[in-house]
């Protein structure tokens, strides 16, 4: 069963610098330009919602959230066929 971590939280940054160190830096340097954690993990957009991946990606990877703007939720969904569903709140 995989966990879903809160994007942008101290656990979540933890355990996606061990298995994505590029993307988590990215994300740091992301938050740290828009001075804000609400924003989008890849773009910085304001306009973002939680996502969890559902696809079967999302079985083997132990970060399988990430806050998204529509811009790059469309983006992954057509690029790399992600799956991603919107997290309650």
């Amino acid at each position: 069963m995989t966990r879903y971590l809160k994007p942008h939280t101290a656990e979540w940054f933890k355990v996606l610098e061990t298995v994505n160190p590029q993307q988590a830096a990215h994300t740091k340097h992301i938050l740290s330009l828009s001075g804000s954690d609400a924003v989008c993990s890849i773009c910085g957009d304001e306009s973002s919602s939680d996502y969890k991946l559902v696809n079967e990606e999302a079985v083997h990877s132990p970060v399988s959230t990430m806050r998204l703007c529509d811009d790059c939720l469309d983006i992954r969904r057509s690029m790399h066929s992600e799956n991603f569903v919107l997290v309650a709140s």
